[in-house]
C-alpha cells in the first residue's frame, strides 16, 4: 500500500512538471514583440535610414506589438538585409524581453565613380550602386574602365592612408592609356601621377616639393606638377 501511494505521489508530481512545462512552452510560444532596436556600426555616412531597415526587417502589415515572436524567421530577416545594395553585413536576433535587434554594418564608399558607370567603389573594391539617401564625400574618378579597378582601388586607399594627401586630392583621372591625373582642392593646378605604381616614391617627391612651394608662397603659379619621372619633379608655371 504504501509503495502504491509513492508511485501515486511520482505520477502526480510528472503530471505537475508536464503541466508546467506546457504552461511555460505555451507562454514563450505566444510571446509578442516589444520592440525594435537598430545599431549601425558606423554612423559617419548613413547610406541607409533605421526606417528602411526597419521595414526590411518586418516584412507584413502588423504592427510591432501584434508580432508573435514564434512566427519570426530571424534568418530570412537577416538574408533580407544582407540582400539590400547599402548593406555589408547584419546579423538578427531576439532578446528574452521580447526585443528585436539588428546589427547592421553598412557598405563603406571610397571613391565615386563618375560618367558612364555613376556608382560608387567601396571598401571591398566592390562597385555598389548611389544611395538614394545620402551622398557620401568621396574623391571622384573619371575616365574610369572595368580594368583600372584595382589600381582605383590601390590609388584610393593610398590617398587615403595619408592625412595630407586625403586632405589635398579631390578627382582621379584616368586617360586612354591609364595614366592618372589627381586635381587639387585648394589651388588649380594639376598633378600628373602617371600610371599607378611606384606611389611611395611619387608621394614623397611631392609632398617635398609641396613644402617647399609652400615656404615661397609660389602654389599659385603653377599649371601643372609631373610625378612621372623619376628623381625629379616637373612643374610647369602659368
Amino acid at each position: 500500500m504504501h509503495k502504491l501511494k509513492n508511485i501515486l505521489r511520482l505520477v502526480l508530481v510528472i503530471l505537475l512538471v508536464i503541466s508546467l512545462y506546457a504552461f511555460a512552452s505555451s507562454r514563450y510560444k505566444n510571446r509578442k514583440l516589444k520592440d525594435i532596436s537598430i545599431t549601425f556600426t558606423d554612423y559617419s555616412d548613413p547610406l541607409i535610414s533605421e526606417k528602411n531597415v526597419n521595414k526590411l526587417l518586418i516584412q507584413n502589415n502588423d504592427t510591432v506589438k501584434n508580432l508573435i515572436i514564434e512566427n519570426l524567421d530571424l534568418n530570412k530577416s537577416e538574408w533580407r538585409l544582407v540582400q539590400n545594395a547599402m548593406i555589408r553585413d547584419a546579423e538578427v536576433s531576439v532578446s528574452i524581453d521580447g526585443l528585436l535587434k539588428a546589427v547592421v554594418q553598412p557598405r563603406k564608399p571610397i571613391a565615386r565613380i563618375m560618367g558612364k558607370t555613376n556608382a560608387y567603389l567601396d571598401q571591398d573594391n566592390l562597385i555598389m550602386p548611389l544611395s538614394k539617401e545620402h551622398t557620401v564625400n568621396v574623391p571622384l574618378v573619371y575616365g574610369y574602365k572595368k580594368n583600372v579597378q584595382d589600381k582605383t582601388f590601390e590609388l584610393i586607399n593610398f590617398i587615403k592612408s595619408d592625412e595630407l594627401l586625403k586632405a589635398s586630392f579631390t578627382q582621379v583621372a584616368f586617360d586612354k592609356r591609364d595614366e592618372v591625373t589627381l586635381s587639387v582642392r585648394a589651388f588649380d593646378f594639376k598633378v600628373k601621377l602617371g600610371k599607378v605604381e611606384k606611389l611611395d616614391h611619387k608621394m614623397v617627391n611631392y609632398k617635398a616639393f609641396l613644402a617647399k612651394m609652400q615656404k615661397d608662397k609660389g602654389l599659385s603659379e603653377i599649371k601643372s606638377i609631373d610625378l612621372r619621372f623619376d628623381n625629379q619633379v616637373v612643374v610647369i608655371k602659368k
